[in-house]
């Protein structure tokens, strides 16, 4: 009897490390989504999935550049779950085998997240600098973040050309209004670092008199007190974040608390909290909670006005904007 007692402890024993072990997944996503997803998006999926599910998943975050998060992905790091803020890396990483799944299944084309692109000025906008054609002026010291590392950039460069834009002839030649007012105001830009929130940094160490960037990210600096005006331009591009299953490092016991994490990032609980960082929701109920937080803008447009986003990288960045570099 007292043996048969000694094997069940021994037993009980051996199998109870795997019961307590939780389940552990990687996530990559954007740098300016940091605040919402650590301090609140997060906390709330561990609780949701240990109440639903009666497991304890931990979930490890990285944060940074859009490109270079998929550039770390192409590199190896074993990420399951991305959130990336331009759809052509995720193609990158389906190209290269690391996507199997679908993305583009998931709700709203794959997007889980939107905003708008802006510009901050100083304490008051001494300037004046309220349209992308201010940017242009002479003496207007401008900062964004580069196109090579930060999907926000692209989304900057996207703006500004489309503010110039006539989208019912698109050429990209010299005589483009687009191509113009790029040209005018990169001409004024005096620093492009690795991401949109770095580019805080520098406006912050008194660097530029604007910064082209997100909406969300403009209203989270003014959260932190800081004593920035925000301007809307008129006319400028709707952005958005999407989300995808990295399917080649996903191993079978991932699989369900992956799939949650992404289900959760669509659900009113996450998608409020990004909306109280600054994002604008794609849950159309959450939305309305916080539609007055978000400025209107008279004529917004989208990646698909420029012909979508692999035409949009080739004739405004790789053509355009490149051109604005040799300089």
């Amino acid at each position: 009897m007292k043996r048969l007692l000694f094997l069940a402890a021994v037993a009980l024993f051996a199998v109870q490390p795997a019961y307590a072990e939780p389940i552990r997944i990687n996530l990559h996503s954007c740098c300016v989504t940091e605040d919402a997803t650590t301090k609140e998006i997060l906390p709330a999926f561990r609780k949701y999935y240990k109440e639903k599910f009666g497991k304890d998943v931990d979930v490890s975050a990285s944060f940074a550049g859009s490109g270079t998060l998929k550039n770390q992905i192409l590199g190896g790091a074993p990420v399951q779950v991305a959130v990336l803020s331009s759809e052509l890396y995720l193609d990158q990483l389906k190209e290269k085998g690391l996507i199997s799944s679908d993305w583009r299944k998931n709700p709203n084309n794959g997007a889980v997240i939107k905003s708008v692109i802006v510009f901050v000025t100083r304490k008051g906008n001494p300037k004046g600098l309220a349209t992308f054609e201010d940017l242009a002026r002479p003496g207007t010291k401008v900062l964004h973040s580069s196109p090579d590392t930060s999907g926000g950039a692209q989304w900057a460069i996207f703006a500004i050309y489309g503010a110039g834009a006539n989208f019912r002839n698109l050429t990209f030649g010299p005589e483009d209004g687009g191509v113009k007012l790029l040209s005018a105001v990169e001409k004024n830009v005096i620093s492009q670092p690795e991401s949109a929130r770095q580019t805080f940094v520098q406006f912050d160490a008194g660097f530029g008199d604007a910064i082209v960037t997100y909406e969300n990210e403009a209203l989270l600096e003014k959260a932190k007190g800081r004593d920035y005006a925000i301007s809307v331009p008129r006319k400028t591009i709707e952005t958005e974040w999407k989300v995808a299953r990295v399917d080649r490092n996903i191993r079978p016991d991932q699989e369900h608390a992956v799939s949650e994490l992404i289900k959760f990032l669509y659900a009113a609980e996450a998608q409020r909290s990004y909306a109280k960082f600054g994002f604008r929701p794609v849950d159309k109920k959450v939305e309305k909670e916080f539609h007055a937080k978000y400025a209107k803008v008279a004529e917004p447009f989208t990646v698909d006005d420029l012909g979508g986003w692999k035409d949009a990288r080739k004739n405004v960045i790789e053509n355009a904007w490149k051109k604005t570099q040799a300089r």
